[in-house]
């Protein structure tokens, strides 16, 4: 991650703010400390996000804008632990790497979190920038978003007992004839498809 004085030049020579805005953090950072990054967004000078977006791209790192339900991995969240993703400010997210772990968090940089999630899950860990905000929202929210992703999933509808018993009793043919009339009658192909295909075998 920048260092304070690189983030400050970042931010200036981006525009994003000005040479007497910067002075004005910095000052009020000597005064009662913190981290620039904070005091940046606190004084309403620069959104989170776009900080967030000039870190990442700063370190060639993901970025993650949101964090919805379906983008946690919830496997890891249960292994690692809320109380400790609360201690670490850090959430773990889907990969297409099975030996790899996304980790979204505020710091690409705080090698100490990302050796200790990886000795704890024993993959290799890759962290992805968002906002300080976003993960305590997503933490915060971990009840809820864990409800939402069980609401979305398909749910298997159960074949009652009297109707599985009767299926296992109908002969093979009668229940295939069946299935094909229903197929026909939903419009997946014609019959006329069918009895040239028969006529073939």
């Amino acid at each position: 991650m920048p260092s304070d004085t690189e983030l400050g030049q970042l931010l200036v020579e981006q525009a994003l703010m000005s040479e007497a805005q910067l002075k004005t953090a910095l000052d009020f950072q000597k005064s009662l400390g913190g981290d620039l990054r904070d005091i940046v967004v606190k004084l309403g000078y620069v959104k989170d996000s776009i900080l967030a977006g000039l870190v990442a791209q700063e370190e060639n790192v993901e970025q993650s804008i949101d964090i919805t339900a379906e983008a946690i991995d919830w496997a890891m969240v249960k292994e690692i632990g809320k109380e400790k993703l609360e201690h670490h400010q850090a959430l773990p997210l889907k990969s297409d790497n099975p030996h790899v772990l996304v980790l979204a968090m505020a710091d690409p940089n705080d090698l100490a979190v990302i050796e200790e999630i990886q000795f704890l899950v024993n993959r290799s860990v890759e962290p992805a920038v968002t906002t300080k905000a976003t993960i305590r929202k997503a933490i915060n929210q971990l009840h809820e978003l864990a409800k939402q992703r069980e609401a979305s999933k398909p749910k298997s509808k159960t074949i009652p007992a009297d109707q599985l018993k009767a299926i296992k009793n109908t002969p093979v043919d009668k229940l295939i004839r069946a299935y094909l009339v229903i197929q026909i009658e939903r419009g997946q192909f014609s019959a006329e498809d069918l009895i040239t295909r028969a006529s073939k075998l």
